[in-house]
């Protein structure tokens, strides 16, 4: 008789023989059964059909086992991965056969509907009890309902009359008690934070609600109402009534049977224990999460390749304590949240050639508090981020923070659309005390940040909205920023904020309200160990300040060093620069002259002025305000501060400047928020000197009513052409003219202010052109006319630009 020892060793080698081999299992929902055996469920003719299926034998997988979903396919449910795979063989979940790329979806079609209103039906919502975050009308994602609509004066948002502590607020069409107690507000507690908090009671005009995070109400800041049948009054608009567990929707003029209308039932997709290890995803469409459609809660090398995640109702992808998280040549559609969201604990995540578009344009629909709005947001050490495409944030492209980072050849196109103080890239560090080194942001394509002006003071104004370029926040250390271009940003290209040991170098930066600013306050450590070097810097429009400081009495030689860079400027104005000083609160500009004196920097930086053609001309449509030729007197300009007048009988004025900054004043009674101003001054100095224009209330509280505009006088009585957009509308206003570091003579021949039609729109060629190519491989683009490069160099017909590649082009 065989020892029991070597039966059972026998029996182990035969069931170990049998299983050493990879197994492949399919799944197909059309042609699928669940009473298939094991042994047929390995076969494509003989698949399993659905997710609980699969969910209840992966436990059971081996390392190499692959698991494959038939193309063109559709899998109600969430894949929960209860198995791991090791380094040598990992276990695959792709696709079979031919086809679009298998679904795993969260979705319910909405059936049975009931008329609850002329417009409005409501359904009743199956096999959940949470708040329902998607839903989408023939395909595409709808926001919840809303009072007031977006599509109202300030984009909807109400700014409260009254606030009271830190959980009430008041407005006067708020006239309706009881209407919106069980709803949800929405509220901006700043630039950076748009909080969802559940209003408790409504009493006349007050909402008391529950706060969502520790950011008060903030006096200026707008809310609007959402989650509520009474707002339903627009196509498309929803309200989930959890309670009875009904779904509203307003289907205006049509009956929903027309429509395809789909709810996120299942709160995630995919869902991972908390030491998975060596997983392979490939080629598998998720759509529908109620939460984060992918929730990948630890372990060690989980890969992602060649799939899409679409419709999330919080993030796409949520990963916390993972090793070599890896994703690459993948999509992210409209994520309400953020996109990749990679929390604390992950290390040496890999993010590479994906599609991230359309992450939290709706400002109601993320969650509250900090870091929310992300199309690429991480907390981790040896990140790669490379090669992506990220268009249409709500408020970051990429955020990272940690050591040995790369963040290169990136295309950010469309951030801050929602919220503003925040950057196309973004880095912060805080208070924590960490020291993050080795940090690289090189070769990124940056372009069209919003800023988000509605429900903020900013809202009527043309001051710049807070969005930046590339932003390095409080306490930011130890970063290379290179070879970028930055675009079309509202307000600053590369913001350095209480930042330490960051070289700037070769980047592009073109048509920003400061095209590079430094700035340290008492939220961070002082600026220090900056260099800035070989970078270009071009003005588009003649308000546009070349650098700017901001600082306690800035101290340039611990700051650090700016030099050897070319100061480009298209509007013919000159380079400008400003220090900002936060003790007398006072704002100074500079030309590239006087900057050197006062900073000794850019002592080896070139300038490059270009005259254009005269950007406005007078028109019959244009109406005069003011004409002033000093024929007589000084016909109304008046020293305000620290300056003396003098009419000349030549028909000018003279002004003798008799401290750093002087100003003028002229009174020029309304302007109103929609009119377009041009200001034109003739005028002249014995040197260079820097000028502001800008108009204030004339009484108090002297408010200013639009952002100031710099612009450079010369010896040769240059003719200032300064446009204001958008002022704050007042009854009786005044132009400010300030006057910066000029002890000498300037003479003023003429100004004029006049109300231009509304702009219109050209098929005019631009006479400049910033090319790019955003792409991983070369590419020839095409070239209406002839153009010049900055070195001179001729271009016609087609460019050849190497990936990442940025040139900027002027008209012959």
């Amino acid at each position: 008789m065989m020892p029991k020892t070597r039966l059972f060793l026998l029996f182990f080698l035969i069931w170990y023989s049998e299983r050493s081999y990879s197994a492949n299992y399919y799944l197909s929902a059309s042609s699928g059964n669940d009473e298939r055996t094991l042994k047929e469920a390995q076969h494509p003719d003989t698949p399993w059909q659905t997710l609980n299926r699969l969910n209840d034998y992966i436990p059971q997988l081996n390392p190499g086992d692959s698991v494959l979903f038939k193309s063109g396919d559709v899998f109600y449910g969430s894949l929960n991965l209860k198995k791991s795979g090791t380094s040598e063989k990992p276990i695959v979940f792709s696709h079979y056969g031919d086809g679009a790329p298998p679904v795993i979806s969260g979705f319910s079609t909405l059936k049975n509907w009931e008329k609850s209103a002329p417009g409005i039906y409501f359904a009743n919502v199956p096999q959940t009890t949470s708040q329902i975050n998607v839903l989408t009308l023939n395909g595409l994602p709808q926001p919840l309902g809303r009072f007031p609509n977006g599509d109202e004066k300030n984009m909807g948002y109400l700014i409260p009359d009254e606030i009271t502590g830190k959980n009430q607020i008041s407005h006067e069409t708020l006239n309706e008690s009881g209407q919106w107690a069980g709803a949800e507000l929405v509220i901006r507690k700043n630039h950076w934070i748009i909080d969802r908090e559940k209003v408790l009671s409504h009493q006349n005009n007050s909402l008391t609600f529950l706060p969502s995070s520790g950011y008060p109400p903030k006096k200026g800041y707008g809310f609007f109402v959402q989650n509520h049948l009474n707002t339903l009054d627009q196509m498309g608009e929803w309200y989930h009534d959890v309670r009875k567990n009904r779904l509203y929707l307003c289907t205006g003029e049509q009956t929903p049977e027309e429509l395809r209308i789909k709810v996120s039932i299942e709160e995630h997709l995919l869902t991972t224990l908390t030491n998975t290890r060596h997983i392979l995803i490939k080629g598998i469409h998720f759509e529908g999460a109620n939460k984060d459609a992918l929730l990948i809660r630890g372990g060690t090398d989980f890969h992602l390749d060649a799939v899409t995640i679409e419709n999330s109702g919080e993030n796409a992808i949520m990963v916390q304590n993972m090793d070599r998280f890896r994703i690459e040549n993948s999509k992210i559609l409209n994520a309400q949240n953020s996109g990749i969201y990679l929390r604390s604990g992950n290390y040496q995540a890999s993010i590479r050639n994906n599609h991230i578009e359309n992450t939290h344009i709706y400002s109601g629909m993320g969650q509250s508090g900090d870091n929310n709005g992300y199309g690429i947001f991480s907390i981790s050490d040896a990140d790669t981020i490379t090669n992506n495409t990220i268009k249409n944030s709500g408020y970051v492209g990429i955020g990272f923070r940690g050591s040995n980072t790369l963040v290169k050849n990136n295309y950010i196109d469309g951030f801050c659309l929602v919220k503003g103080d925040g950057g196309g890239i973004y880095s912060y560090t805080g208070n924590a005390g960490k020291k993050y080194s080795n940090r690289k942001i090189i070769g990124n394509i940056i372009q069209n940040g919003n800023g988000a002006r509605e429900g903020t003071p900013l809202h009527n104004t043309d001051f710049p909205a807070p969005a930046e370029g590339i932003y390095l926040d409080d306490n930011t250390e130890n970063i290379l920023v290179a070879d970028n271009t930055v675009s079309q940003i509202n307000n600053r290209g590369i913001y350095l904020h209480n930042a330490k040991n960051i070289n700037v170098r070769n980047n592009l930066v073109f048509d920003a309200s400061f095209l590079i600013f430094l700035a340290d306050d008492q939220l961070g450590q002082p600026l220090a160990g900056v260099l800035i070097t070989e970078n270009t810097l071009i003005k588009k429009n003649p308000h546009q300040v070349s650098m700017g400081v901001r600082s306690a009495n800035p101290e340039f030689t611990l700051i650090g060093v700016s030099d050897q860079n070319k100061h480009v400027d298209i509007s013919g104005a000159g380079a400008s620069f400003s220090i900002q000083n936060t003790d007398t609160k006072e704002e100074i500009y500079f030309s590239l002259e006087g900057w050197r004196k006062k900073t000794n920097w850019e002592n080896k930086s070139e300038e490059t002025i270009r005259s254009p053609d005269k950007p406005y001309s007078y028109t019959s449509e244009a109406k005069t305000i003011k004409n002033i030729d000093f024929s007589t007197d000084t016909s109304g300009l008046n020293c305000v501060k620290d300056c003396t007048l003098t009419w000349g009988e030549g028909g000018y004025v003279s002004v003798s400047a008799e401290n750093e900054v002087s100003a003028l004043k002229l009174d020029i009674g309304p302007v109103r928020h929609e009119q377009i101003y041009l200001l034109t001054l003739t005028a002249s100095s014995s040197e260079p000197v820097m000028m502001e224009a800008y108009l204030r209330q004339r009484g108090p509280a002297y408010q200013k009513l639009c952002h100031g505009k710099p612009f450079a006088l010369n010896i040769n009585g240059n003719e200032n052409q300064i446009l204001i957009q958008q002022p704050r509308e007042d009854g009786d206003a005044s132009l400010i003219l300030n006057i910066f570091q000029s002890k000498n003579e300037i003479r003023i021949d003429n100004i004029r202010i006049d109300l231009l039609p509304p702009k219109k729109k050209t098929d005019e060629p631009d006479s400049f052109l910033l090319v790019t190519n955003p792409k991983s491989s070369q590419d020839m683009l095409d070239l209406e006319g002839s153009y010049k490069d900055l070195a001179s160099k001729s271009h016609s017909g087609k460019i050849n630009l190497a990936p990442y590649q940025s040139i900027f082009l002027i008209k012959e």
